[in-house]
């Protein structure tokens, strides 16, 4: 009997989420963006800045949070003090900001978070249980998902890659660039740049780089 030759999957190719053009965008107070979003794509008025200031905790930049609920790949964030609260904010709250990042519809698997290491180690500990809690949560909420999203939250920003003052995050293949906290969760006046091409602009090679770290430093070489 001839022997059959295998059957011919087609693998399809990558799905990617379409994304503007670049764009900058100001975080504001509610009502005092455009339309209904609480985004400006203009400087803030004073009334809006003294708003956004006395707000506690401040609004996320709704482009964001919305664009990283919908992610279909992968939510990577580079921040030297992402979980850090701002004065009189709650650390508690700080983290349910940014869980907000990742409903339990998510369907992107994987999510990297680069930040500076705490003080407090415990402190450290109990942000990990509860990022990892919630992705755990969904999973067992999306049964058909394709494979399985993960969390990995790496304090090594500020000891094995000393060399970043901006803030970034790439959702899918879009790059975000951020003047303060991914999110948006500063209460001063900072803005936000979207719709780049993450690849074109060597951004996931960057992030990666900075995520394994500088293997000159890990030797216990000097930091430049």
């Amino acid at each position: 009997m001839p022997l059959r030759s295998p059957p011919f999957v087609e693998v399809a190719a990558p799905i990617t989420r379409p994304y503007p053009q670049p764009q900058i965008l100001w975080p504001t107070f509610p009502g005092y963006g455009n339309g209904e979003e609480s985004d400006a794509s203009t400087f803030p008025r004073l009334t809006a800045i003294k708003a956004r200031r006395a707000a506690s905790p401040p609004k996320s930049l709704t482009a964001f949070v919305k664009a990283a609920s919908m992610a279909l790949d992968r939510i990577l964030v580079l921040d030297d003090f992402l979980f850090k609260p701002l004065e009189g904010q709650s650390q508690q709250s700080r983290y349910e900001q940014m869980l907000e990042w990742l409903p339990y519809g998510l369907v992107a698997n994987e999510i990297r978070i680069l930040t500076n290491a705490h003080e407090d180690k415990t402190q450290q500990r109990t942000i990990q249980n509860q990022f990892n809690e919630h992705v755990a949560d969904i999973n067992r909420r999306m049964t058909r998902r394709a494979g399985m999203a993960t969390i990995e939250i790496r304090f090594t920003l500020g000891s094995t890659f000393p060399y970043v003052h901006d803030r970034f995050a790439i959702i899918d293949n879009e790059l975000w660039h951020f003047g303060a906290t991914v999110g948006g969760l500063h209460n001063l006046v900072n803005a936000a740049t979207r719709g780049w091409d993450a690849e074109a602009h060597d951004a996931v090679r960057f992030f990666y780089q900075a995520w394994d770290g500088d293997n000159d430093i890990r030797r216990g070489g000097r930091r430049g």
